[in-house]
């Protein structure tokens, strides 16, 4: 057995002992990867949760950030993802003398979430997508 298929068994056991509920599946995963990188005007930070993973990844995130998310491969794999929390914002540096500014792109992410069918929660400056949860999230 591979270290993947070693990893995906860890997952989904884990998954069933915690008695969660699959929202996402690899399509809705790469249709979101995919917008991420062709459709929005950058590619929106965000945070994750692993299912097998206490700590979240950055684990700070409750503030504007100036980077962008790596939606390549910092969002893999799909199956481990419990959630991950988008702010689809950051703050533009114009100067050492200037306020950054916050350039936003929620519009167009919530417009690609909907047309993908891809269920989303909005807290904080934040949109939430559930790989697994408890429940329909809410």
């Amino acid at each position: 057995m591979s270290d993947i298929e070693k990893h995906k068994e860890r997952v989904g056991i884990e998954v069933a002992k915690r008695g969660l509920v699959s929202f996402m599946n690899d399509t809705k995963w790469l249709e979101l990867q995919r917008a991420a990188v062709d459709e929005l005007p950058f590619a929106p930070p965000f945070q994750r949760k692993d299912v097998l993973q206490p700590v979240l990844e950055p684990a700070r995130f409750d503030t504007d950030v100036w980077w962008h998310g790596d939606w390549r491969e910092g969002i893999l794999p799909f199956y481990s993802i419990e959630w991950l929390r988008i702010r689809p914002r950051y703050l533009k540096h114009r100067g050492a003398l200037i306020a950054p500014t916050i350039v936003d792109c929620e519009d167009v992410l919530k417009s690609v979430l909907e047309r993908q069918y891809i269920p989303f929660v909005e807290r904080d400056y934040s949109i939430i997508i559930f790989g697994y949860a408890l429940q329909t999230p809410s």
